[in-house]
């Protein structure tokens, strides 16, 4: 058998070159002063008197006969803060470039009316059209909220972008739970809409590395009892990929997928109701394998 020479010094630099050429550009735009500034444009835009004066009130204000009551949790959360400064940052730090978005930032009129207005454009998030291919190094794309789907990731390094990744902490958290069911052959049952930006970013990771995996979205609670009494032999098959249309991984079979499942959520989901699905999921006599 003839044994193989390690590779040279030479030929290990160019592996070296070529691992340097392929990676992603993710650019970080939160700079001190940068942040500085948008904090002053961000306050401008979205800040209102009427409602921190509220606040001061402890949530509740009376003018003459009009009572007004401000919800405890009000406003953005730190995800969708955090995005719309990284937007407004990236304006900052690239103002002659193009700038595009995946979609939009988060599902709000007047935040996605302000992108539009200082130039950033937005690209479709259904699917991979033409718009893509015209994209070069120069030109800036942001990652939503959301995040975005593992084939447009690789699209965008693909045509050497530069990558503002926008997506929140805690997606990533799901997706890093959905490529470990993957890695051990687990099915991720996602809670969430099949169409929604996020849930097919998460769909998309649920496959794992070697896209091998397996996932099936539910929206309610209908749904997972529906996937109980199938496992339960209560169920037709034709009927669950009617029903589940668009919500399969591709290749997914219901005899063979449900044996071990895992629970993921899209993070906009109701967490009670989330839990709820979790425990009708581990409750049945062939509930899920493992579960989180």
């Amino acid at each position: 058998m003839l044994k193989k020479n390690p590779p040279s010094q030479r030929e290990k630099k160019q592996v070296s070159a070529t691992e340097k050429k392929t990676k992603p550009k993710r650019v970080n735009v939160r700079k001190p002063d940068i942040m500085e500034l948008v904090k002053e444009k961000v306050e401008e835009h979205y800040r209102s008197d009427v409602v921190d004066k509220v606040k001061a009130s402890k949530n509740v204000i009376r003018v003459g006969d009009t009572t007004l009551y401000l919800a405890q949790q009000f406003g953005f959360c730190y995800g969708v803060e955090r995005a719309i400064d990284l937007a407004y940052a990236s304006r900052k730090v690239f103002p002659g470039a193009r700038i595009f978005l995946i979609g939009e930032i988060i599902h709000n009129p007047e935040v996605n009316r302000q992108l539009l207005e200082m130039g950033i454009v937005s690209l479709s998030w259904k699917r991979l059209d033409s718009e893509y291919d015209d994209l070069g190094k120069e030109d800036v794309v942001l990652v939503p909220a959301f995040g975005a789907p593992v084939e447009f990731m690789d699209k965008l390094d693909q045509q050497g972008c530069q990558i503002v990744d926008t997506t929140c902490g805690d997606v990533m958290k799901v997706w890093r739970r959905v490529r470990k069911y993957a890695k051990e052959g687990v099915t991720s049952i996602i809670h969430g809409k099949s169409g929604h930006e996020e849930t097919r970013a998460t769909a998309s990771r649920a496959l794992g590395e070697d896209r091998k995996g397996h996932y099936l979205v539910v929206l309610t609670l209908e749904d997972i009892d529906y996937v109980c009494a199938y496992l339960l032999g209560k169920g037709d098959k034709e009927e669950f990929f009617v029903r589940f249309e668009g919500a399969l991984s591709p290749g997914f079979d219901p005899d063979l997928h449900l044996e071990s499942v895992g629970v993921a959520n899209q993070t906009t989901m109701l967490k009670s109701e989330t839990e709820e699905l979790q425990r009708r999921v581990g409750g049945g006599d062939r509930g899920a394998g493992r579960h989180a």
